[in-house]
């Protein structure tokens, strides 16, 4: 399921910012590795927002919740009109 792929992929976006922030605070110097750290820093702040279909809803871990809900009320809402 790709909802399933997108929570496990905003995981590890997590992971990889702990561990350049441990990386900042190891190497006070001016180091490679610290340039390298502040930029993928800068990277993953610039595009944290949550991956989007058509600009229309969000894609995580949620997104089967909310389009059974979806469905759901639609189809009440269809038997409601059968049976008026």
């Amino acid at each position: 399921m790709f909802s399933v792929a997108s929570e496990k992929f905003y995981y590890h976006l997590e992971g990889i910012k702990k561990a350049c922030a441990e990386i900042l605070e190891q190497n006070p110097g001016t180091s490679e590795y610290r340039k390298t750290a502040k930029n993928v820093l800068r990277l993953c702040n610039a595009n944290s927002a949550k991956m989007r279909v058509c600009g229309l809803f969000a894609v995580d871990a949620a997104l089967p919740l909310r389009l059974t809900g979806l469905t759901t009320a639609y189809c009440i809402v269809l038997l409601q009109f059968a049976f008026l």
